[in-house]
């Protein structure tokens, strides 16, 4: 009998985590996805590229309008969230590179072509998801949401404005 129970609660607790998306699982992710950019920069300053690629930009924004549109997301308000991204992802990059310039490192990048950008691919579809998922079940970005999503986006090149800016993207996100 108690098997049962306990089964039953467990039961219950998955599918009530699942019923009711919590922010903090998306911050993370959008936390994980740029904690790449440190890889990104050092990759790109070991083959003398440069940060800023306009054209690879564009794919990106592509893709993530794509997966957007697959997630039920109005493909503008997504638009806007990850040239955000983007934007924080420079942010990061240039930072970075900055500090490889007095400090220099080591350290050997993740390849970018094989492992970093199947993970930021994986990571915006991610994202997407779970943007979708929160505010299908009528939920909306607040600005006391503001105070996790701070705390949660830990990447030590951004600075809190690069910070308010991405959140304030993702609270313009809506679904189709």
């Amino acid at each position: 009998m108690s098997k049962h129970w306990l089964f039953t609660i467990l039961t219950f607790c998955s599918f009530s985590v699942f019923a009711n998306p919590s922010p903090n699982s998306l911050f993370t992710a959008i936390n994980e996805r740029l904690s790449y950019m440190e890889d990104v920069a050092l990759f790109k300053a070991n083959n003398q590229r440069p940060i800023e690629d306009i054209e690879r930009e564009k794919v990106v924004i592509n893709k993530a309008s794509e997966s957007a549109k697959a997630s039920g997301l109005n493909q503008q308000s997504v638009i806007g969230f990850f040239t955000a991204q983007i934007s924080a992802a420079k942010a990061i990059q240039y930072r970075y590179r900055a500090d490889l310039l007095t400090e220099g490192t080591a350290r050997k990048p993740r390849d970018l072509t094989t492992e970093v950008r199947p993970e930021l691919i994986r990571l915006g579809k991610t994202i997407n998801t779970e943007v979708a998922l929160f505010l299908r079940e009528g939920r909306e970005f607040r600005s006391s949401d503001w105070h996790t999503f701070e705390s949660t986006i830990n990447q030590e090149y951004l600075t809190s404005k690069d910070k308010k800016k991405l959140f304030n993207a993702l609270t313009q996100i809506r679904l189709l």
